[in-house]
């Protein structure tokens, strides 16, 4: 029961709609008390300043007619005071220097003496006001003051004006009434709101989610269309362009399926066919037995050579494949490589050239450096011209070595320099099968030097030359299970 109530609110929609709900309701609570105290304050505020002004004129009279020390025989002063007290609701009470009561609106403390801390404050020269919240009622304890001759500041008495305050309250309690059936409308809305507003979180989660359904399903054609958030739209997005790379890599996955049971099924055709045309022919010479028998074993060697050049892509195109990483002499495996392939170049009338600038010393795979870099230079012998040449260089800065494997060959068209390194892509067909070529050998390099975290660029012009140019770093880090 527990888990259920918990992972009722684990939901997004649920959330969401709570989340709306809560911020209104907090709002609400927050903003009516506050508007309705801040327009009572205003209400109170306009009304104490104009019993300011009352008290004002009040204390300008008695001055101007020594009201205090006639000791309020002023009926017309008195009466004046009655007047005002009644139009605010309030009473008036004129205290003097001595802290006796002169006049009593009520005629309740006249010649009685007054004492408190407010009074005495305003015999200071400071207006002092009296909130009472619980009797709605407020007392202003005015300051009397006159001039004498020398300009000298003194103090006659007090003004203590009490009035009722009781209309503010009131009007602001039915501000707050107003305002409280104007906001059950607006719940009925927000509620309404947050509950589309909830569906629309929602559903578009689900839209992605049940996409991703379809894509388990085996279907990865499904695209998400979504006018929402803008995280949301980004987030479709994304997943749009993971989509799209999905079926990338399925319609790759489709072509090298069709591709490799191609390129197997070629050699054992001919080896098929030729090995039919010997049964056909029992009474063939020996020189035939021996050039169909030598075709045949050209074409077991080409399946071989397809075969382990596949073995070796699908060790490198595992994560988890080994590297095993040590620090090399690469001068000196450069030279190795040049001696080990001084005889092919030697067979087709192609000159090797080797140039060094500088002692070089990395971390890398040895053995797949020298397959990868070996793809290479064999790619510009083999594609090369009579009497061309291949010319290998090595430089390193304080990051990374680069070898530049150039030749002046037949070049490559600029339309398929973006494809040679896709698998079984190859720019001349017929002369890949006479030279013996699988199509693998540019992939094997690339995920190869993509392993030590480097990079392979190819510059080429049709009928100049190609310069492939390999940078690796000094210092390995293995960035695979990242």
């Amino acid at each position: 029961m527990i888990k259920k109530f918990f992972f009722f609110f684990k939901s997004l929609k649920v959330t969401t709609f709570l989340t709306d709900v809560f911020c209104f309701t907090l709002a609400c609570v927050v903003l009516l008390p506050t508007t309705v105290s801040i327009n009572r304050n205003n209400l109170i505020e306009s009304k104490k300043k104009e019993v300011i002004k009352c008290c004002e004129e009040i204390a300008r009279k008695i001055y101007l007619n020594a009201y205090l020390a006639n000791k309020g025989e002023n009926t017309g002063i008195t009466r004046d005071m009655r007047t005002t007290a009644d139009i605010y609701g309030g009473r008036i009470i004129i205290i003097d220097s001595n802290l006796r009561c002169i006049t009593d609106t009520y005629d309740l403390e006249t010649d009685k003496t007054l004492i408190s801390t407010y009074v005495i404050n305003a015999l200071n020269n400071q207006t002092a006001e009296y909130h009472d919240e619980d009797n709605k009622r407020m007392e202003i304890y005015y300051p009397i003051s006159e001039y004498t001759s020398s300009k000298e500041e003194g103090l006659n008495g007090v003004i203590v004006f009490s009035f009722s305050i009781a209309k503010e309250y009131d009007e602001t309690d039915k501000l707050g009434k107003s305002l409280i059936l104007i906001i059950i409308p607006v719940a009925v809305l927000v509620v309404v709101y947050a509950i589309w507003h909830s569906r629309r979180v929602s559903n578009s989660i689900k839209k992605v989610t049940n996409s991703i359904e379809h894509i388990r399903e085996g279907y990865i054609d499904d695209r998400i269309v979504m006018n929402s958030f803008v995280e949301l739209e980004e987030m479709t997005e994304a997943y749009n362009n993971l989509i799209s790379r999905l079926q990338s890599v399925e319609d790759s996955r489709q072509e090298f399926v069709s591709n490799v049971s191609h390129e197997l099924k070629t050699p054992l055709t001919s080896i098929k066919i030729l090995a039919d045309s010997l049964v056909m022919q029992p009474d063939a010479p020996p020189e035939v037995y021996r050039e169909f028998l030598g075709d045949i074993n050209a074409e077991i060697d080409r399946e071989n050579r397809i075969i382990t050049d596949l073995l070796e892509l699908v060790k490198l195109d595992r994560k988890n494949g080994e590297l095993h990483i040590a620090t090399v002499a690469v001068n000196e495996m450069l030279e190795i490589l040049m001696k080990r392939l001084k005889p092919i170049a030697q067979a087709q009338n192609v000159d090797l050239i080797y140039e060094s600038y500088r002692k070089v010393e990395a971390e890398v795979d040895e053995v797949k450096m020298m397959l990868a870099i070996s793809n290479l230079i064999e790619n510009a012998v083999k594609y090369n011209k009579e009497g061309g040449w291949v010319k290998v260089t090595l430089d390193s800065d304080h990051k990374y070595f680069t070898v530049n494997v150039s030749d002046n060959g037949i070049g490559i068209p600029e339309e398929s320099q973006k494809f040679i390194f896709d698998r079984f892509y190859r720019v001349d067909k017929m002369r890949a099968r006479k030279t013996g070529g699988t199509g693998l050998g540019l992939s094997i390099t690339k995920s190869v030097i993509l392993m030590h975290n480097g990079q392979l660029k190819v510059d080429s012009k049709e009928g100049e030359g190609t310069t492939f140019t390999v940078k690796v770093p000094l210092s390995f880090v293995d960035n695979r299970s990242n």
